[in-house]
């Protein structure tokens, strides 16, 4: 008999855990589907899905003032542009790095950017270094760049990317569009692994209200293209015409990011 319950004992060890991977899988499920639920209509319902990345960089070199203008010059839908802030200016700089890409000596202002912006032109804001900033800086970033795009009347024609889903949530309780910013690797690691990395990121885009998941085109995989369906999908950066034709013509898939100049590549009808 105390054979049959210290083996019980050492069962009830082993069964909690597995209860509680469980119990977490079924409530990010269900969390994520009624997210998903919510944003299923994206703001950016364009057939037109090739957007420049950094803008036409053979023009005027990537996230410039001349990249960007001229890949709506030549037709691109949106374009993708890396911003970070500076809370020293109060200001978001166009650029991938530290220290500051320049042009003409000087640091580009996003307000720069936003202010020469077409009409109907639109934009996701890679926000590269949100994640880092602390909660005080984070919350003046949020707000300037909230009222940035007001300003230029952008809150409809723009999203911000981040992979921080709390600022995430500051600028959707804002009236700004976010894409969580996710890496899933179904081939690298294990299925359990693997289900336990994708619980918490449903759960991180629940919490946010995120309109989009944002990752790397080669991280779409089958497996992630089953795990994520629900949501809107946007990828980075695809510079193969055939792929893009492959990846436009899937409904989840709103918004492909390519370096050269395929923005007539789209899903809308007898356009291809």
């Amino acid at each position: 008999m105390a054979g049959a319950t210290a083996r019980w004992r050492r069962w009830r060890w082993l069964l909690v855990p597995l209860f509680l991977f469980g119990l977490l899988l079924s409530l990010s499920d269900l969390l994520y589907r009624q997210a998903a639920a919510r944003a299923s209509a994206f703001v950016f319902a364009s057939c037109q899905k090739v957007w420049a990345h950094r803008g036409h960089a053979a023009t005027g070199g990537e996230n410039s003032l001349r990249a960007v203008a001229e890949a709506f010059r030549r037709g691109a839908a949106g374009v993708e542009i890396d911003v970070l802030f500076d809370p020293e200016l109060d200001d978001f700089v166009v650029s991938h790095d530290r220290p500051y890409t320049l042009f003409e000596g000087r640091p580009l202002r996003l307000e720069a950017v936003l202010s020469s912006a077409p009409r109907n032109g639109l934009f996701w804001l890679d926000a590269k270094d949100l994640r880092k900033l602390s909660p005080w800086t984070a919350h003046q970033a949020t707000h300037r760049l909230s009222a940035l795009l007001e300003r230029y009347g952008l809150t409809e024609r723009a999203f911000v990317e981040s992979s921080q889903p709390l600022y995430l949530s500051w600028l959707a309780d804002q009236g700004v569009h976010t894409s969580y910013a996710i890496s899933p690797n179904d081939r690298k690691y294990s299925a359990p692994l693997y289900r336990l990395h994708a619980a918490f990121m449903k759960l991180a885009y629940a919490f946010v209200g995120a309109d989009a998941f944002s990752m790397n085109a080669a991280r779409y995989t089958p497996v992630t293209a089953a795990t994520f369906g629900e949501a809107a999908i946007l990828l980075s950066t695809v510079n193969d015409a055939g792929l893009l034709r492959h990846l436009s013509a899937l409904p989840e898939v709103k918004v492909i990011l390519t370096d050269d100049d395929h923005y007539a590549v789209t899903a809308c009808p007898n356009r291809q």
